[in-house]
Formats: C-alpha cells, structure tokens, sequence
C-alpha cells in the first residue's frame, strides 16, 4: 500500500490521489507475481520523475527543462523480465 511520496527527502503523506504520478510495477515470473506502487506527489511530481534501471531498480532522476506533467497520471510498468509474459487479470475486475 501506498502511504508516502516515494522521493526520499519529501515523504508526503498520501490522503487523495489528486496530483502527481503512480505507477504499478508488477515483477516475478509464472504464479510468482508481485505487483508495488509507487507514488511521487504532485510538487516532487513537477520536478522528478521515476526513473526503471536495467536491474528492474526504480529511483527519481530530475525532469528536463521544459517536461511538465498534468495533474495526474497513473500508469502500468512492466519491467524489462516480465515484457514477454502474460499479465494476470485483477481479482478486482
């Protein structure tokens, strides 16, 4: 679950998701899946963005000049091991 701004030096409490980004990462293989989110609130959200290593790692790294995001974004990652493998529906749909 998501509580907290996931830049470091910020930590926000999440209370509404009315700005910034989150994405879902899901990683694991066959019936070992796991999915985690990830929130950056909408101030750390205007100045960094997330950023997928090789290593299937997630950090922030500083936005370019002028790459300025909506209000609110929520997206799906599927990091580079998991691409080629068929996502499991949610029990919640």
């Amino acid at each position: 679950m998501i509580d907290r701004c996931f830049n470091p030096v910020c930590k926000r409490k999440l209370h509404y998701l009315q700005d910034g980004r989150v994405v879902r990462v899901i990683r694991g293989n066959g019936d070992d899946l796991s999915v985690e989110h990830y929130w950056l609130c909408g101030p750390c959200y205007a100045a960094y963005d997330f950023e997928f290593l090789p290593d299937g790692g997630i950090t922030i790294r500083s936005r370019a000049g002028g790459d300025q995001p909506h209000e609110f974004y929520l997206n799906d990652v599927l990091l580079p091991d998991r691409r080629n493998t068929k996502r499991i529906p949610s029990a919640s749909r």
